[in-house]
């Protein structure tokens, strides 16, 4: 996962240069090589089926990277990567195919055309992590560099987030279970990050400088943060953008890719806020992109109604709210959510034979996003209010009015109907 290897320096040049040397008759563990067009694959794993189409997958997924990215079809001419698969690494080191530096890495890492990656408890993290090495190598060649730590990281991340195998391999994927990806782990640390009210803030991920070799929660806010780029397209163009700019420094790559987004800034920060606040297994992206203005005037005082459709994640209600406000908020509507195994029909206190998030399924909910930035690294809980049939609060800092209709997010494709919420100063 690495993707740059400062350290290695010549060393990992001496490695990648060599061939691979004949096991010696004591050795144990024989070496063997699958070939693809794109890859190469060195292993000392037995012959199975997930492994031997390792080479199937890569060349499944080169086209759909290059077409993501929007290159030629041409600019993988003559690149090639070699990956050393490795179930027990001293098989490698017996045969100095792994650089002493690195001894210890965990899962694995890339340099120049050759990556190392030890095989994980789970064909499909395996798959994962040798897609995520060789996206590495294919951004080196491709782009010229791999960026700094969030573009490299998250963009490995998403371009080796998949489903299906060998020739039938597809990405970027939004994984749909925890059963699909055993072992990958990223939602498990985001939930529990979030339950701890330790949610990074936007520019803390993308700030990030650790040595992720051994530390893997910087790749869980990456790949977030790519997401969250990817998911609307204004993002998706500068990012696309960012990956020609690989001779800036990491520094200067970010400081530009945000300064392309500076008049968006505080929008971008508060769907983060968002995406974090919902980001779970099956989560989908168009469904719960937000249409979300960021001239948005300040709330005149006077009362509104704005529509909320059921199918749809959080929804705008088009004004900032003074810190200090006394909100009165009603809803009215009838809609359902789902269809299996038969449609749930709501009104706005939702129906409480089903939960989501411990509120009821279809309640009525709203979200007070903080206009300005954290005072820290570490986002504070947003401020979510319950809002049923009506209720009152008072809005705790200057913020954004947003509302949805309550559903787990990855469950919006079959809902349909809506509500009307009003607003308006509490007496």
């Amino acid at each position: 996962m690495l993707a740059m290897l400062l350290l290695l320096g010549v060393a990992s040049e001496q490695v990648a240069a060599q061939a691979v040397p004949a096991a010696a008759e004591s050795d144990p563990v024989p070496l063997r090589t699958l070939e693809g067009r794109w890859c190469q694959i060195i292993t000392d794993l037995p012959p199975s089926k997930a492994v031997d189409a390792l080479p199937a997958a890569v060349e499944a997924v080169v086209p759909q990277w290059i077409a993501f990215w929007q290159r030629p079809a041409d600019c993988v001419d003559g690149w090639k990567m070699t990956v050393y698969l490795m179930g027990d690494k001293d098989a490698f080191r017996r045969r100095g195919l792994m650089p002493k530096q690195m001894d210890n890495f965990p899962h694995g890492f890339q340099s120049g055309r050759r990556a190392w990656a030890v095989s994980q408890p789970s064909e499909y993290f395996t798959r994962h992590l040798v897609l995520h090495e060789v996206f590495h190598g294919f951004a080196a060649h491709v782009f010229g560099g791999v960026g700094p730590t969030w573009f490299g990281e998250g963009t490995a991340e998403m371009m080796a987030t998949h489903k299906g195998e060998g020739a039938t391999t597809r990405v970027p994927t939004i994984p749909t279970s925890r059963e699909a990806v055993p072992y990958w782990g990223r939602f498990k640390l985001i939930t529990q990050r979030r339950e701890e009210a330790r949610l990074p803030s936007l520019e803390a991920v993308l700030g990030q400088r650790e040595q992720l070799y051994v530390n893997v929660e910087p790749y869980a806010w990456s790949w977030a943060a790519t997401v969250l780029m990817t998911m609307y397209p204004e993002y998706r163009a500068e990012l696309t953008t960012a990956s020609s700019q690989m001779q800036s420094t990491a520094g200067e790559f970010t400081r530009d890719f945000r300064n392309a987004l500076q008049d968006q800034w505080p929008v971008v920060r508060g769907r983060w806020h968002l995406l974090l606040e919902d980001f779970d297994y099956g989560y989908d992206m168009r469904r719960n992109r937000i249409d979300w203005e960021a001239d948005q005037p300040a709330w005149d005082r006077q009362p509104r109604q704005v529509a909320i459709a059921a199918a749809r994640g959080w929804q705008s209600a088009g004004v900032r709210v003074a810190a200090g406000t006394k909100l009165n908020v009603t809803a009215a509507g009838r809609y359902s959510l789902g269809t299996q195994p038969r449609p749930w029909v709501c009104e706005p206190q939702g129906v409480t034979v089903r939960y989501h998030r411990g509120r009821p399924l279809g309640v009525i909910l709203a979200a007070l996003v903080p206009q300005r930035a954290a005072d820290s690294n570490i986002l504070p809980p947003l401020q979510i209010e319950t809002i049923g049939r009506g209720t009152s609060f008072v809005v705790r800092q200057d913020s954004w009015l947003l509302f949805r209709i309550g559903d787990d997010p990855s469950q919006l494709a079959d809902n349909a109907g809506g509500a009307t919420v009003s607003f308006r100063l509490q007496p």
